[in-house]
């Protein structure tokens, strides 16, 4: 069913040199997209117009508001999340392989956080209570998190509803939802007090 979409996304990067053929192609791509849809796919009809819509926008070199880049942020991993959970597991990065010839990538992403948390001395003083997960992906390093230090809790924010949501079930799945919860929140509007954590884990993305 999205066949069509993306072809149809592929004519406007090939053909958009110029403002009149972006402009003659995204209206059709947005009715073609539109009548390939189910009429009940009101989010995946609203997702194909907003990804035209940032294409062509895009290469017309129109500057996207905040909301523009929040929403397509969220979009992108709404729909990818659950892909890369079936490749890579819960820990949505990547790990830390030495030696180099390891095999086992699901340790080595455990590894890259233990690594992480020795880098910041988290190990050296005080053991960290309240943790804070900024893009916490499905959460896999805050339930390691809470795991490794008896009586820390963790609270991850993301753009993406669907990483939230399936955060809290892996979280319940593993017995770990009143240490270990997750929401929908911008990195740069938290709705937390200050001083509310002992450690901030932030993941960096490039969209």
């Amino acid at each position: 069913m999205m066949l069509p979409y993306k072809i149809l996304l592929g004519y406007i990067l090939l053909l958009g040199n110029g403002s009149s053929v972006v402009e003659s192609f995204s209206a059709p791509i947005i009715r073609h997209t539109s009548s390939t849809l189910p009429s009940s796919s009101s989010t995946s009809l609203y997702g194909v117009r907003s990804t035209a819509r940032r294409v062509r926008d895009s290469i017309l070199s129109r500057d996207r508001t905040d909301k523009d880049l929040k929403d397509g942020i969220a979009f992108f991993y709404d729909r990818s999340s659950k892909l890369w959970e079936d490749v890579w597991g819960e820990h949505m990065h990547h790990g830390y392989y030495v030696p180099e010839d390891r095999t086992d990538h699901v340790q080595a992403q455990i590894d890259l956080i233990d690594e992480v948390l020795k880098w910041g001395g988290v190990n050296d003083g005080k053991l960290p209570k309240k943790v804070v997960d900024v893009g916490c992906g499905i959460g896999g390093s805050s339930r390691h998190i809470v795991n490794k230090y008896p009586g820390c809790t963790a609270q991850g924010i993301t753009l993406s509803p669907y990483q939230a949501k399936r955060g809290n079930e892996l979280a319940k799945e593993q017995g770990l939802e009143d240490r270990a919860s997750f929401q929908v929140a911008d990195a740069l509007n938290m709705p937390f007090e200050d001083n509310t954590f002992d450690l901030g884990e932030w993941s960096v993305c490039f969209t």
